[in-house]
């Protein structure tokens, strides 16, 4: 079987395109001459756009010959073209037909040397939590990896996952948070720097626990003594024979008006001021006296809570 062109031959596609163009270029560049420094004035311009339009319809004249010429030397191209086609369609039936069945070849290999593969790993004594999937190279399905080759690999990377595994196991602070973030990227530095994170918001978390425990502790001793603060207070009014009530309206007057002195004796500059807790203990006449002295002199004063 052999391809032959009978026409046309090496010599040439096509024969030359013979035409005066030596001629036509001669006389045009003379022409052109014309041109070369002329300068057109306002009075003369309507001539110089005769003139464009001239040259512009002499140019199309070519181009326009040229295209004429190309349409006719394409066309015997354009028809050897097609029947080139219809030929080679006859030819790319069967190249599908026998690519399909040596890409199924090709695949049933790849599933058999996949199934060998997985052999291999189940042999070898890798973690639980390590997958084929994990350590997975697409190269391994090729014709040109070996086994062998495959077993190598696979215990090469079982080695270094027992390196790792000792060296997350020197950690002394995070070496559980480390070995969770291992187990899922099989990337020591990884597991190394996330397990460190985790660790710190641990840590974080549990000083967190910690104050709020103790400031709970702290709430309740408050609340307690308070309680117990509370209950010696109703025990000296009531051995000191002054009614509850009359008590608590002496008590509540004496915050009142000290609230209102203090809003109405307000004054522009003021001295330091300290404050000093402490309890008294007396008769009605005596705690009156007590609150018009404490008013008389400015100072603020008020339960002690």
């Amino acid at each position: 079987m052999e391809l032959k062109i009978i026409s046309p031959q090496e010599n040439g596609f096509v024969e030359e395109i013979k035409w005066n163009n030596e001629e036509l270029k001669a006389e045009i560049a003379a022409k052109m001459e014309d041109y070369r420094g002329l300068v057109f004035t306002e009075e003369s311009i309507a001539d110089a756009k005769k003139d464009r339009a001239n040259l512009n319809k002499l140019k199309s004249a070519f181009e326009d010959e040229r295209k004429r010429v190309k349409k006719l030397c394409m066309e015997p191209y354009n028809k050897f073209e097609q029947q080139v086609k219809e030929v080679t369609a006859l030819i790319e039936e069967p190249i599908r037909l026998i690519d399909s069945q040596i890409k199924e070849v090709e695949q049933r290999k790849k599933e058999e040397k996949r199934q060998a593969v997985t052999g291999l790993f189940n042999q070898l004594a890798f973690p639980i939590y390590v997958s084929l999937t994990a350590i997975w190279d697409v190269k391994w399905l090729n014709a040109s990896v070996s086994l062998n080759k495959v077993r190598e690999q696979m215990q090469r990377i079982l080695e270094q996952i027992k390196s790792d595994e000792e060296t997350i196991e020197k950690l002394q602070e995070f070496s559980f948070e480390a070995m969770e973030v291992y187990k899922k990227t099989l990337n020591l530095s990884q597991a190394i720097q996330k397990g460190q994170e985790l660790a710190d918001i641990q840590r974080r978390k549990e000083e967190a626990r910690i104050a709020r425990e103790k400031a709970e502790k702290a709430r309740r001793a408050e609340e307690q003594r308070r309680v117990e603060e509370q209950q010696d207070i109703q025990e000296e009014v009531s051995e000191s024979g002054i009614p509850e009530t009359e008590m608590g309206r002496v008590i509540d007057g004496i915050e009142r008006q000290a609230f209102e002195h203090v809003v109405a004796a307000s004054v522009e500059e003021q001295e330091s001021v300290m404050h000093l807790d402490f309890r008294v203990w007396g008769t009605r006449e005596q705690l009156l006296a007590l609150r018009n002295y404490m008013n008389e002199n400015h100072l603020k004063f008020g339960k002690v809570e």
